[in-house]
């Protein structure tokens, strides 16, 4: 009953598996017996870090000496502030990074070195690299940590980025070091194997951290090329990363092309593998897999089709199958079966699927409102559709109102269903297939710069149909072999990003926008859009001049939900189920504008309107609204708020922060608050001490 009995999914935790059954496949010989690879490119649970502790425990019987880096988060992060000393663009960052990290590398050496009694005294002989190796090991820590520490005690006094970098290479005496260290692997024949792993740990996938891994690349490559054949470096990067440096660095193709291994794991290798668990764990004596596998399953998983229907229900990674044969194993033993059969393989799919469903929306809840309505309105579909389907349920879903206020305030801000879309492929829900009718999935959140055309395919992730319910056709099981995407998706900030530009754009809108008659259809534009974003569930509705053939016509109005808030006391105060908003191109609004909005109150309007305008301050003035404003309060009971499009835009602002979405209520009721207690007696002067 051992909860992982076919090992662990995480390599880290895995390793009394992996010096029994580790799976030699084609990648790693390569690997092993090759030099001309350094860069190994992999999905999550492709076996990358599997690979690290293997080929590290293969060199070392070789007499190749393995030097393991392998930084955690914090250590990353805080990589990410000294890098920024460098500049604030990628190439700048990556040519300092290049040259600290190719000089950390010789000092990682030089440390082995100098405690092999055999090189120990031409350690100390060597006048640089001993001076440079003293300073090295005056910091305690890590490799990544002593890299920090380096920089900030040499570069913080060098005014520029620029001159940082230029004078990096004589500061750390670059050359002579390398001179140094490579006389000495010489005279003894020594190799080194440097093997960098997790660098996706305290990742983001902006221009520091591009720059950062974009420059440890070039480091490695440096190195090897200078210290060729005595150090081998292998740096293996998550696929992600990978891309992310391929789109930024214009010369990273050129550069590094013919020197990058992609590792892919076909069905053949992966049933290799999982035999060769199974053989371990359950103590069957058998060579061939075919009979090892078919001894541990029953019915119609038996033989190679069996197996790979078993797979249909992965993403053809070592990771997704021992997670599935982990828990089918244990469902099977529930039922004090010492075999698997379908169900098993079923039950073990149903509960990872709807693991990693509900994952999603835990991780992306914060930063995308509404994911679990609008994920899930795919229910019972087919996992391939058009993007038009997609649109056309999501704006059934918006239509429906059902979706919470942050949600409908999310899908105002972003626009449409196409945006929502794009957002949904952010996170790893869609992928889109390209020209060579391969799905492409999202790496960090990256939303596509393209526009998704009605007629494009879009393919839901696999590892969500069994939680969608989704129908299985052939077309689909066949796609799912040309997948690349990441496996566990990371948070990424990309969707809060979006949100905070288009609120943004529409705030730096109102600049546009003279004042007058000739803007001023442009202004209630704006006004409405900015309505339907602060007030998604409340406002319901909201039409530009709903009567534009009438004597009086309204400029916006709205229908009043009252649900919550400040909306429900004006329903209820006031009687207002239809709210009316004039609108005024201008600054200053006197007694001829409260006059218009008064001749539009009553019956369903209530007796509260608004009026909207450009005057640069908000609070009323005597001699100018403030009599307008008592006039129709005392004597016909009429409340009739003046906002600013200033006042609005303060609103907005406010919404860059999901968690203050109360605060736009809370500021409209302290601005209704104000008119009363302050305005209907006169007291201007007095609101004004207040405020301050």
């Amino acid at each position: 009953m051992k909860a992982n009995i076919f090992g662990d999914a995480r390599a880290e935790n895995d390793r009394e598996l992996l010096d029994q059954a580790f799976y030699e496949g084609q990648d790693y010989r390569t690997l092993l017996e090759s030099h001309d690879r350094f860069i190994v490119v992999g999905r999550r649970g492709t076996g990358k870090s599997a690979l690290t502790y293997q080929l590290q425990q293969q060199f070392r019987s070789k007499k190749e000496y393995p030097i393991v880096i392998a930084p955690n988060e914090e250590e990353m992060l805080g990589l990410r502030t000294v890098a920024s000393l460098f500049g604030s663009n990628i190439t700048r960052i990556r040519s300092g990074i290049k040259i600290i990290w190719r000089y950390a590398l010789i000092m990682e050496i030089a440390s082995k070195l100098l405690d092999f009694y055999k090189t120990s005294s031409e350690v100390t002989n060597s006048t640089a690299l001993y001076s440079e190796l003293k300073r090295w090991k005056q910091h305690s820590g890590t490799t990544i940590d002593k890299v920090r520490f380096t920089l900030k005690n040499l570069i913080t006094t060098i005014a520029t980025c620029e001159e940082r970098i230029a004078d990096l290479p004589r500061l750390l005496n670059l050359s002579a070091v390398t001179s140094n260290l490579r006389e000495i692997l010489e005279n003894h024949d020594l190799k080194y194997a440097i093997l960098t792993d997790r660098l996706d740990e305290g990742y983001e996938p902006d221009f520091i951290g591009i720059g950062i891994v974009d420059g440890l690349i070039y480091g490695t490559d440096d190195l090897r090329s200078a210290l060729k054949p005595h150090v081998r470096s292998l740096i293996f990067l998550r696929d992600n990363i990978f891309r992310a440096i391929e789109d930024a660095d214009q010369d990273f193709s050129r550069n590094i092309e013919g020197q990058v291994l992609r590792l892919h794991w076909d069905p053949i290798e992966l049933f290799h593998l999982i035999n060769i668990r199974i053989r371990v764990a359950l103590n069957i004596d058998q060579e061939n897999d075919i009979r090892v596998w078919n001894r541990y399953v029953n019915d119609s998983l038996r033989g190679l089709d069996g197996f790979k229907n078993c797979l249909k229900f992965t993403l053809y990674r070592p990771r997704d199958l021992l997670a599935l044969m982990n828990a089918a194993h244990m469902h099977a033993r529930k039922q004090d079966r010492s075999t698997l059969i379908p169900i098993d393989i079923e039950q073990a799919a149903k509960r990872i699927s709807e693991t990693r469903f509900d994952d999603l929306y835990k991780e992306y809840a914060s930063v995308f409102p509404g994911i679990k309505d609008f994920t899930s309105s795919f229910f019972n579909t087919s996992p391939t559709l058009t993007a038009e389907d997609a649109y056309k349920r999501i704006e059934a879903l918006i239509d429906s109102s059902t979706l919470e206020e942050k949600a409908l305030q999310f899908v105002r801000i972003l626009g449409n269903a196409e945006e929502i879309v794009k957002a949904l492929y952010g996170i790893g829900f869609f992928g889109i297939v390209d020209a060579h009718g391969k799905f492409i999935f999202s790496h960090d959140g990256k939303r596509p710069n393209i526009s998704i055309a009605p007629q494009n395919k879009l393919l839901i992730h696999p590892c969500y149909w069994i939680a969608l319910n989704l129908t299985d056709g052939e077309e689909e099981i066949a796609s799912k072999e040309d997948i690349y995407d990441e496996y566990e998706i990371t948070i990424s900030s990309e969707t809060k990003e979006l949100r905070d530009k288009m609120l943004g754009q529409h705030m730096s809108q109102l600049s546009t926008i003279s004042n007058g008659q000739d803007d001023a259809g442009a202004f209630e534009t704006w006004c409405k859009k900015a309505l339907e974003i602060l007030f998604p569930k409340n406002l319901t509705n909201i039409q530009l001049k709903p009567n534009g053939q009438h004597t009086q016509r309204r400029d916006i109005v709205a229908t009043n939900q009252g649900i919550t808030g400040v909306w429900k006391r004006i329903r209820e105060d006031y009687n207002a189920r239809q709210i009316i908003f004039e609108i005024k191109n201008f600054e200053n609004v006197g007694i001829e504008e409260y006059r218009q909005v008064s001749s539009y109150l009553g019956k369903e309007y209530g007796s509260l309107g608004f009026i909207i305008c450009k005057d640069q301050q908000s609070e009323l003035s005597k001699g100018r609204d403030l009599e307008a404003f008592r006039e129709f309060y005392s004597f016909k009971n009429q409340l009739i708020i003046k906002l600013t499009a200033k006042q609005v835009v303060a609103m907005l602002s406010k919404l860059r922060s999901i968690q203050k979405h109360d605060e736009v209520d809370r500021l409209l009721d302290k601005h209704i608050d104000n008119h009363i207690r302050f305005y209907a007696n006169g007291q201007q002067t007095s609101l004004l001490k207040s405020n301050r």
